[in-house]
């Protein structure tokens, strides 16, 4: 994890936050949302009613079916709820721009107005501060290689949840690691210093 992570870790005042999708490009929505506090209590754990039906692609992936959001709150109500829970806080998410850029997505789908998403909240990307900490560069991008969330577990020797992708398991997994890699950051800081 980068500074940035760890500054945020020590203020206290964030979320963790995860979706799942119908899949990568329009129209795909957000069809599960999960947000957890800094002790990993979930402030917010829902399926989502989609306007499409689900992909079977996508359903192979996290299991999510079109029977399992039928009868689900639609996005724009969720939407409230989630705009109230990250007002004024970091949000940490895996892959930050994927879960917003779905969130215009499906306030497209149902005409909704758009909102800054960043205008609520100070959002971090777990994703690419663990790629920085892990050091794999790469040459030709020039930045480094992005893992997956379960190879981070991995390659932390963490645990890996057996609900992975789904957004809570996913929301907990990202906070186990944000804290393993901020306590080794924070570590090596203190063996500098000493």
């Amino acid at each position: 994890m980068n500074s940035t992570i760890l500054e945020v870790i020590k203020r206290g005042n964030f979320v963790v936050l995860d979706t799942e999708t119908t899949g990568l490009e329009r129209p795909a929505e957000i069809c599960q949302i999960a947000v957890i506090n800094p002790d990993g209590v979930a402030l917010l754990d829902t399926y989502v009613h989609t306007r499409n039906p689900i992909p079977a692609d996508a359903t192979r992936i996290h299991g999510i079916t079109n029977e399992m959001v039928a009868h689900s709150p639609a996005w724009p109500s969720i939407r409230a709820d989630l705009l109230e829970i990250i007002a004024g806080k970091d949000v940490i998410v895996y892959n930050a721009t994927y879960d917003r850029k779905l969130m215009h997505w499906s306030d497209e789908e149902y005409g909704q107005e758009h909102i800054d998403y960043k205008a609520s909240a100070t959002w971090h990307c777990a994703m690419t501060a663990y790629a920085e900490f892990w050091g794999d560069w790469n040459e030709y991008r020039h930045s480094y290689r992005w893992q997956s969330l379960s190879k981070a577990m991995q390659q932390q020797r963490l645990f890996v949840l057996d609900d992975v992708h789904t957004a809570l398991a996913d929301c907990k997994m990202t906070l186990q690691l944000i804290y393993h890699c901020c306590k080794a950051l924070e570590g090596t800081r203190n063996e500098a210093n000493s």
